[in-house]
């Protein structure tokens, strides 16, 4: 299995309490398979379509989307790869997007009702020939997910999803600043990986923050 980091995520705020957040999506290749991890939304078709159309890939192509959760700026683009079958943990179908606002509770059935196939992941889960595994990490949301990926060209991967979202939060947990369930996986799983991919931030190395 190979991955590519498409292009770091990151995240704006400005007055008024609005934020512009996009999310790091990595694809994944094994075989056959086009795998890609939480996609995106508006902010990020610039660069997603750039990467396809240089690469020759089409929407077509994809053969899987791997969910750390479900909000919009992680999932909204999973309703336009038509093959593509999502897994995402169980728990998503339990939250009340008719309550979630007169637009985002449109954009949400939306991508919910474009998924083809679902594959319903959960802690332990083996996934493509055992080479991503699944960790429940519901901190940031209940259906949340985290994946510690096995590849060839970047080693071990932990693909952190918004449970540590940035770098900054990643040096509080690191240092010990915080010492909740949060921490204590990073710390446990991230010092047995090679990289970690935050999912509004540049991806940095393991060996540069952990001792071996």
């Amino acid at each position: 299995m190979v991955a590519t980091i498409i292009n770091n995520g990151g995240s704006i705020r400005i007055p008024k309490n609005v934020e512009v957040a996009y999310s790091t999506p990595v694809l994944l290749t094994q075989n056959d398979r086009k795998i890609l991890i939480d996609p995106g939304d508006y902010t990020s078709f610039g660069f997603l379509e750039e990467y396809f159309e240089n690469h020759n890939i089409n929407l077509e192509d994809v053969t899987d989307i791997l969910l750390t959760h479900l909000h919009l700026d992680h999932a909204y683009a999973t309703r336009f790869f038509p093959n593509a079958t999502v897994y995402i943990h169980g728990a998503y179908k339990a939250k009340p997007y008719n309550k979630f606002g007169l637009f985002k509770s449109k954009l949400y059935l939306e991508i919910i009702n474009s998924w083809k196939n679902v594959v319903e992941i959960d802690a332990g889960m083996k996934l493509f020939d055992g080479k991503v595994v699944v960790f429940h990490t519901p901190w940031h949301a209940k259906e949340h997910c985290s994946f510690v990926i096995d590849t060839e060209n970047m080693g071990k991967i932990l693909y952190t999803g918004d449970i540590v979202m940035n770098r900054v939060e990643f040096y509080d947990i690191i240092r010990w600043l915080r010492k909740d369930d949060c921490a204590r996986f990073i710390n446990t799983i991230g010092r047995k990986c090679d990289y970690i991919v935050f999912t509004h931030d540049e991806h940095v190395r393991s060996d540069d923050y952990f001792r071996r």
